[in-house]
């Protein structure tokens, strides 16, 4: 019972991060358009979210599922 959780939670916080990295890379790069544009840094949260978005659909296995 134990390995399988200890199973279950290394899956969980493996994906959580992979997560976190796509959405900081995003953030990051949408960041750096944002400032050399002159536009306000809070639309960067857009890029992160956009990014999160994509990396979500690439994840799953099927559309439809």
């Amino acid at each position: 019972m134990l390995d399988f959780l200890k199973d279950i939670l290394k899956v969980g916080l493996i994906s959580i991060l992979q997560m976190l990295i796509a959405f900081s890379i995003g953030t990051v790069a949408a960041a750096m358009v944002c400032w050399y544009y002159g536009i306000p840094l809070w639309f960067s949260i857009l890029g992160g979210i956009l990014v999160l978005g994509i990396a979500l659909a690439i994840k799953s296995d099927s559309i439809f599922d």
